[in-house]
């Protein structure tokens, strides 16, 4: 190689901190870890929400004991629950179950039942089947007595997947022989024909709702 075409081949020169071209690449590393830094503390961060101290029966009216701020991070999910920022209205009721430790969903906090239900209690001669219980739903089917005053009429579904309130058991007027008490949420179209047949005297018999869970 000649000593002309050495003097005209380009140097390479080290970029300076000056250099424009450098500068934004600093800047665009740093955004870059900015970026992911308030990912991760997003993240993080949790939003105390109310959760249930104990199991909240439908239709049983919201106590400060039965609620226990929680600690979690929801993300766009969290409107879905009730915040524990916001205080829960006086005499507010719950719809639907909420179990113990669950978070309380936003839309089962209401001052009035939007369905007009009413707790009915129910007296039947069988205990319900294993796992049944208080949230869950069931059907009622009723029989009427005869007119002839002997035996019933054949059962007939009343009331289809309606709401257990409470649940208990009553000693029957014969040793061993045990009553169960169960309050339901009977809607209004339901409950003249359910009336009529604890007045009457019928048999009511309460059975698992399919899909009831």
């Amino acid at each position: 190689m000649s000593a002309s075409e050495s003097t005209s081949a380009p140097r390479l020169r080290r970029p300076r901190w000056r250099d424009p071209r450098l500068i934004v690449g600093v800047l665009l590393v740093l955004a870059s870890m900015a970026s992911v830094v308030a990912l991760v503390q997003n993240e993080r961060r949790t939003v105390a929400y109310w959760a249930a101290a104990t199991d909240i029966a439908p239709g049983r009216t919201v106590e400060a004991a039965d609620l226990v701020p929680v600690e979690v991070n929801l993300g766009s999910a969290g409107g879905r629950y009730l915040a524990a920022s916001e205080q829960v209205p006086a005499e507010s009721t719950v719809v639907a179950a909420v179990r113990a430790g669950e978070l309380v969903p936003a839309e089962a906090v209401v001052r009035e039942d939007p369905k007009s239900r009413r707790h009915v209690g129910l007296t039947v001669g069988e205990p319900l089947p294993s796992g049944i219980g208080v949230g869950d739903r069931v059907d009622v089917w009723v029989a009427q007595p005869q007119e002839s005053g002997q035996g019933h009429e054949r059962p007939e579904l009343t009331a289809k997947a309606v709401e257990i309130a409470e649940v208990s058991t009553q000693s029957g007027p014969f040793a061993g022989a045990d009553l169960v008490r169960v309050q339901v949420l009977i809607g209004p179209e339901e409950l003249p024909e359910i009336l009529a047949g604890k007045v009457a005297d019928a048999r009511i018999t309460v059975l698992p709702s399919v899909g009831g869970k």
